[in-house]
């Protein structure tokens, strides 16, 4: 497999009245052409700022990429220009933003925003832009895509603007997607749609797929590997499987364990205590320490390293090597 992107020790902050809030902190990961990564964890642990700073759309003050690399098949995106941005935005990486009626532009058609791009990147004229927009709208499964091309964003329901989100990433022929919160506030059946839709797209097209959740049934349904973050940082990387059936972090097994289970007696379903801290005020040592339920000494003072459980699995613990202990007292079967 050819290395598409690689991002080394990533650090994203933001320079707030109350203090750095340090929102990626040594973030690690690579992406291989035809994989898909899934990077899960709950509502400010960083996974979107991550995928922002691969854009380079930080916005600069507050924040900053303050250390790290991000590198597009070999070449740090930090040191381009942003005309080099521009260029690569869109055309080589394409994303899909998390909320598609704040992302279009509410005073444009759906078919001049897919059309802009194509013109952009891909110097067609006005013409040829609006057949490529009318195919883009076909290959991503909306009806009459012809009328659609002429209809603004709130004329749309909302699985069929997220459905114009993808058409216009995916209208360069990108060959990295990044897809944060695709499905969020979406249902049941147009959630499937959409996840059918990204995995045909990426078979046809060999993309690799960067896809952002806190749904660990996505991330079952599409990934080839997994990054668990927590509060900034990534605490256990591995393939799908590894992750799923042996996982060997706390927060990892707390989020398995929160899965509805059909065959389970109890009604009530299991959470993890607590909130994820504040960005500006994180433990000093393991970020997770204040929820863990097997919390030692140690971990207050000392952040854990990421180690090695075995090839391609790593995880960021201090009791990594007892957690199988544990596994039966926190985790339900997950199947």
């Amino acid at each position: 497999m050819s290395r598409l992107l690689e991002v080394k020790n990533l650090k994203t902050y933001f320079y707030t009245d109350d203090g750095v809030a340090k929102a990626v902190d040594d973030v690690s990961f690579t992406l291989d052409k035809g994989e898909t990564l899934g990077v899960v964890g709950e509502s400010g642990c960083g996974k979107s700022v991550t995928a922002l700073s691969i854009m380079r759309l930080i916005p600069e003050p507050p924040g900053k990429i303050a250390g790290g690399e991000i590198l597009f098949k070999g070449k740090n995106v930090l040191n381009f220009t942003e005309k080099e941005m521009q260029e690569l935005r869109g055309n080589d990486i394409g994303m899909i933003f998390q909320e598609p009626m704040t992302s279009l532009n509410p005073v444009f058609t759906c078919g001049d925003q897919i059309e802009e791009a194509v013109i952009l990147h891909q110097k067609l004229s006005k013409e040829q832009a609006k057949v490529k927009a009318i195919e883009m709208l076909k290959l991503v499964g909306i009806p009459a895509p012809e009328q659609r091309y002429k209809e603004y964003p709130h004329q749309l329901s909302g699985g069929m603007r997220q459905r114009i989100m993808i058409a216009m990433a995916l209208s360069c022929n990108p060959e990295i997607l990044i897809a944060d919160e695709p499905t969020t506030a979406l249902d049941v059946t147009v959630q499937a749609q959409i996840l059918e839709l990204v995995n045909k797209l990426q078979t046809e097209l060999g993309m690799g797929v960067i896809i952002i959740t806190h749904d660990l049934g996505v991330i079952a349904e599409v990934s080839t590997k997994v990054a668990v973050m927590y509060a900034s940082k990534v605490v256990e990387y591995g393939k799908v499987d590894q992750i799923f059936y042996n996982p060997k972090h706390p927060y990892t097994i707390g989020l398995l364990n929160s899965i509805p289970k059909l065959n389970s007696a109890s009604k009530r379903l299991a959470t993890i205590e607590g909130n994820v801290p504040a960005p500006t005020n994180y433990p000093q040592g393991c970020h997770f320490c204040t929820r863990c339920t097997f919390v030692i000494d140690k971990c207050w003072n000392e952040e854990p390293p990421l180690v090695q459980i075995e090839p391609d699995h790593i995880a960021a613990c201090w009791r990594v090597d007892e957690i199988d202990k544990f596994k039966e007292k926190l985790l339900a079967t997950v199947v």
